[in-house]
């Protein structure tokens, strides 16, 4: 039993004792105890990675230890909450250029952690940077920390964030998270420490489960080989080991909310897993093979499956940043690079069968799992003609040919029957 800091049960017997107070004395000290906070304790932060390896150079140099709370918040003057930098602490340390820390952290991009592919992208603060006056040579997107800030802390989103919160822990709990399983549902922000926990980290959040209806295949690794996204050799393993990135994405990214993109000039589409042909609704196969004795999926997936696969969102977006459109990962299913400069371009793409493949960009994303995307194969697509001839409802230019971005057709929301 723990008494309360401010109650000395000796002192005050000594001077009432006279008063024969005692069986007052000790119900007081009950109540006090009963009643006064439980002692501080580390709880998952003594677990988590800043727990455990955080350090600054300069705290460090003071004697604090690794994982000491004065790495990241100034302890002077009776203010903890109060962080030691004025800009966004987090890019402070997830940098690879100039970092405070005595080891630099690489946090590199999905795509490397999954797929083992390395896209030249050493930093969280570096996958931040795309599309920026940081790095103005190179195009891009990013998640815009500045919009995420304005959405999590702006009616009728009712997290518990406000104006002066850390945009990063939109998705994280910095007290919370794990090298392996570094993200918190934003969602629970309000419930404290006490709810706001890691996702992913139990079995009952991963891709195995999500749905008993649906199948979730892992997509080949581009190096190591087995499935991402740590090389799992069976398929069944590699959904163990998936964070359910569905659930956590959409809780932002559905067809409620309105998120608007100025890069775009336009709000985002509406996100509806339950019925997108690459959530839970049903895709089904053309049931021929085309002129190049192609299927219509390439492995893992299996054409006879169709209608039971499910994909999870990283599977195809970069969580922070990517140098393609749409934060769309350089390397899919084992295979890269994968490259999506704009969302309706015209560059010339590889000829035939059938006329010129003037847009190319999303074929390298789609042509990842999907074959038979050239033009004339077969009449693959119901607007395209059997012979590989330009036609007026689908494509958009006559010379040369304008064959159309995936995108144009099939995108997040789209009623297509394709």
């Amino acid at each position: 039993m723990r008494l309360s800091p401010f109650w000395n049960p000796q002192l005050v017997h000594s001077t009432l004792g006279n008063l024969h107070l005692r069986p007052v004395l000790i119900a007081i000290s009950i109540v006090t105890a009963l009643f006064s906070p439980p002692p501080l304790h580390a709880g998952p932060y003594a677990d988590s990675a800043h727990g455990t390896s955080i350090e600054r150079t300069s705290t460090a140099a003071l004697g604090y230890a690794k994982g000491n709370c004065a790495h990241c918040h100034e302890l002077k003057g009776g203010n903890p909450s109060v962080l030691f930098s004025s800009d966004n602490i987090c890019l402070q340390c997830h940098t690879n250029v100039g970092s405070l820390q005595t080891l630099g952290i690489d946090n590199r991009s999905y795509s490397y952690r999954a797929g083992g592919y390395y896209d030249g992208v050493d930093s969280v603060e570096e996958s931040f940077s795309f599309d920026t006056a940081s790095y103005p040579a190179i195009t891009g997107t990013s998640h815009d920390l500045s919009k995420i800030l304005t959405f999590i802390s702006t009616p009728p989103v009712n997290w518990g964030f406000t104006s002066t919160s850390n945009p990063c822990t939109a998705c994280h709990n910095p007290h919370a998270a794990k090298k392996i399983t570094p993200i918190s549902l934003p969602s629970l922000h309000s419930a404290g420490s006490g709810g706001w926990g890691l996702w992913g980290d139990v079995s009952a959040e991963t891709m195995s489960t999500f749905s008993s209806f649906t199948t979730y295949q892992a997509l080949y690794r581009h190096t190591g080989g087995g499935y991402e996204p740590k090389g799992d050799a069976t398929p069944l393993a590699a959904s163990q080991s998936t964070t359910n990135f569905i659930v956590f994405c959409t809780k932002c990214h559905n067809a409620i909310n309105t998120i608007f993109s100025t890069r775009l000039g336009r709000n985002l589409r509406p996100v509806d897993w339950e019925t997108e042909k690459h959530g839970k609704g049903i895709a089904t196969s053309s049931g021929k093979k085309g002129v190049d004795g192609q299927d219509d999926l390439l492995p893992p997936y299996s054409d006879t499956k169709l209608g039971d696969y499910v994909l999870s969102c990283l599977d195809c977006h970069e969580p922070h940043g990517s140098a393609n459109a749409f934060l769309l990962r350089p390397e899919v299913n084992g295979v890269a690079e994968v490259a999506i400069i704009t969302e309706y371009g015209d560059a010339n793409g590889p000829a035939g069968p059938g006329p010129t493949q003037c847009n190319k960009e999303w074929t390298t994303l789609c042509a990842r799992c999907h074959t038979r995307l050239s033009p004339g194969n077969d009449g693959f697509h119901l607007h395209q003609n059997p012979a590989g001839s330009c036609t007026a409802v689908c494509h958009q230019a006559a010379a040369p040919c304008f064959y159309p971005p995936c995108g144009a057709c099939h995108y997040h929301g789209s009623l297509d029957k394709f």
